[in-house]
This record gives C-alpha cells, sequence and structure tokens, in this order.
C-alpha cells in the first residue's frame, strides 16, 4: 500500500505561509486607512489626564429629559448632567437645556440655541402663570452653537415641580422668530435618580 505523499495543509500553516508571503499581519486599523475607510472614535470624550478604559458613560433616558454621567474610575469621580434636546424633523438644533451644577453645587440651567441667532441674540423663557418672562443673555457662540445660562432660583424650582411647560422664544439673525414648547416633566424624576 502506497501511501499518499502530499497532505492536505491544516488551516494553521496555511495562515502561516500566508502571513511569511504578506510580510505579516497589518497593524490595527491599517487596512481600513488604506481603503479610505477610518475608525469611528468614541461619542464619548476622555479627558487626556484619564487613561483609556478607566472612564465610564452611563446614560437614563426619563420621560422628556436624559441622564448622563461620567465618571472617572480611577479617582472615582462622577459629573452628571440631565438634558432635553429639542430639533426640527431634519434633525437640526431648535433648542436644549441642560441642568448642571457648579463647583460649589450651585444648580443652573445651561441653554444652547442655533449659531444662526448670534452672540448679540438673547432666549426668552415664559411660564403661564408668571407674567414675566425671564430673558437669558447668550454668553457666546461657536460655529455648532450659541450659550446662554440662567441660575435655577426659587421661580424655576416652582416650575419644575409643578411640571410646567414653559415656552422658549429666540430670533434670528434674519429675523425669523422661534418659539417652542420645552416641557419639564421628568426632570424631578430624573434629578432625584442622581442621589
Amino acid at each position: 500500500m502506497i501511501r499518499n505523499a502530499i497532505r492536505t495543509p491544516q488551516p494553521l500553516s496555511l495562515v502561516m505561509v500566508f502571513l511569511c508571503l504578506t510580510g505579516g499581519p497589518p497593524a490595527a486599523g491599517q487596512d481600513l486607512l488604506s481603503h479610505g475607510y477610518r475608525l469611528k472614535p468614541s461619542e464619548v470624550a476622555v479627558p487626556s489626564d484619564v487613561p483609556v478604559g478607566e472612564y465610564r458613560r452611563i446614560i437614563r433616558p426619563f420621560e422628556n429629559w436624559t441622564l448622563i454621567c461620567d465618571e472617572n474610575l480611577k479617582s472615582r469621580q462622577m459629573v452628571c448632567n440631565i438634558s432635553q434636546i429639542i430639533e426640527d424633523t431634519s434633525g437640526n438644533l431648535v433648542f436644549s437645556w441642560s441642568l448642571a451644577a457648579t463647583e460649589g453645587g450651585k444648580p443652573f440651567m445651561i441653554m444652547r440655541v442655533p449659531p444662526s441667532v448670534g452672540s448679540a441674540g438673547k432666549i426668552t423663557l415664559a411660564f403661564r402663570e408668571k407674567r414675566t418672562a425671564v430673558d437669558v443673555v447668550l454668553e457666546g457662540c461657536s460655529e455648532a452653537v450659541c450659550v446662554g445660562m440662567v441660575p435655577v432660583g426659587p421661580i424655576l424650582r416652582e416650575q419644575i415641580a409643578k411640571q410646567a411647560t414653559p415656552t422658549v422664544t429666540y430670533t434670528m439673525k434674519d429675523g425669523q422668530k422661534i418659539t417652542v414648547a420645552a416641557p419639564l416633566a421628568g426632570l424631578a424624576t430624573a434629578l432625584k435618580a442622581i442621589k
């Protein structure tokens, strides 16, 4: 009986032959770049002083609001904010605001509108039961957004507790007036979840 002198190569042998002929495996992501593709970076911006893998983001949806907490696992520090985003049917920002706190623990609302409002603009926050509206002066604009801030005082606290729906109004540089309803329902529940 004559044995077959040619053996069928094993899968591992084929891989080794391929690597020898091609000069070794490509570096991570190298093949993607050579074909005009790239690795999508994380949507979470990790601070430069935090090692990779030592930063965690937790996202919890509530009625009308989203609680986002970023935690530095190394130093055991957590920073949270509660945000609401209102956009048009094309997905463009119309208005957003976030409840955050200063380092001293004082709460304030960070409000954002499109950059076409301009840094000289303002956001008007009106409540049905209150005769006077709150004007929030914009503090500055980037290419993506204009930002204004207002402290969370007695009036805003009362409206949060009542789950009111304030009216937000601002005017674009071209004179177009934008008015949207921004419901506070769900904000108090999200706030309790931080503790």
